[in-house]
């Protein structure tokens, strides 16, 4: 398995001009919200479209790790809703005591080194003993997002689901095709970065309380480790935290390349399982060449750590999508 340390995003915007992706609809600022019930998460409507997932190989402005460079042209056949920001957890414990869910005890956690504590869990995220109702639940591992969504599914009518792999790189760029979604000529060298404007990641704020051997962003966005989720600005879709924060579940098997995969929103899975999940979007760990729109990793279905969280997915109706 990849080793999975999450990167920071550090980002420059030399042009200040985002391209648009061919055949990806401009987000408009008002971007139609859907919520199910008074404690249901917020979901933004994805609008249906076309792009190419992953990175150009040999491109001077990214910093490419493994599995980008096959690029995959995806048809994003139907529009989709995804959770405007992060599952809180105020949202998780609604769950937990309605379901009467008893997710497994245990989290990887910081204490001046990485290790699994085995009192650790959700309700301490690692970090904290209490953690804020509007912070990202962390210390949930892709069972737990998963039996979340069920649950959702269940109480609303409705069908959640995690988000696959391309749904959720479609999302991220928001109709752009940077490195990132809000800037050119991001690399991990320079000094002036939009990172801390966009997405909670490993700064000078969290350096000087995490110093992790690793290069971080020359900026301060004031949280150390988690913030409460839409604390930075939202990308051209309207979703907040796609880059920093906590890493995200996808639903899919964790595959070294796109090849193979079909082009189109569905989850690459195979029965049988698979050895890894997918994990997208970068933490408030990552370092900057590691939170990038196309960055991949992947983890054991049922890893629980500080900086791994989710957001959940939604089928819409062909009505609710205008």
């Amino acid at each position: 398995m990849k080793s999975f340390t999450f990167g920071l995003l550090l980002s420059i915007c030399a042009s200040g001009v985002v391209v648009a992706a061919e055949d990806a609809p401009v987000a408009s600022a008002s971007a139609k919200i859907i919520r199910d019930c008074p404690t249901c998460p917020e979901m933004v409507v994805v609008p249906a479209g076309k792009f190419v997932m992953g990175t150009p190989g040999g491109s001077e402005e990214v910093e490419e790790s493994t599995g980008e460079s096959f690029q995959l042209p995806v048809n994003i056949e139907k529009a989709f809703a995804l959770g405007k920001t992060e599952i809180t957890t105020a949202q998780y414990a609604d769950f937990v005591r309605e379901a009467a869910y008893k997710p497994d005890p245990g989290c990887r956690l910081w204490n001046d080194r990485w290790l699994n504590d085995p009192k650790s869990d959700w309700r301490g995220d690692g970090l904290r003993k209490a953690p804020k109702p509007n912070f990202p639940v962390t210390c949930v591992s892709w069972v737990d997002a998963k039996a979340y969504a069920a649950w959702l599914s269940k109480k609303t009518g409705k069908t959640y689901r995690l988000p696959s792999e391309s749904e959720w790189e479609y999302a991220v760029r928001g109709g752009t095709t940077s490195p990132r979604y809000f800037g050119f000529n991001s690399f991990e060298g320079v000094s002036i970065s939009l990172a801390c404007d966009n997405g909670n990641v490993y700064d000078v704020t969290a350096q000087s309380a995490y110093p992790f051997p690793y290069p971080y962003a020359r900026c301060k966005d004031n949280f150390a480790d988690l913030a409460p989720v839409g604390s930075f600005k939202a990308n051209p879709f309207g979703l907040h935290d796609m880059i920093g924060n906590v890493a995200e579940w996808v639903e899919d098997c964790y595959t070294a390349s796109y090849w193979g995969r079909p082009p189109n929103q569905k989850a690459w899975v195979w029965q049988g399982g698979c050895e890894t999940r997918g994990l997208r979007g970068g933490a408030w760990t990552s370092r900057p060449s590691e939170a990038r729109s196309a960055q991949r990793q992947n983890a054991a279905a049922s890893t629980r750590t500080t900086y791994i969280g989710f957001r959940v997915a939604r089928d819409v109706a062909e009505g609710e999508a205008k």
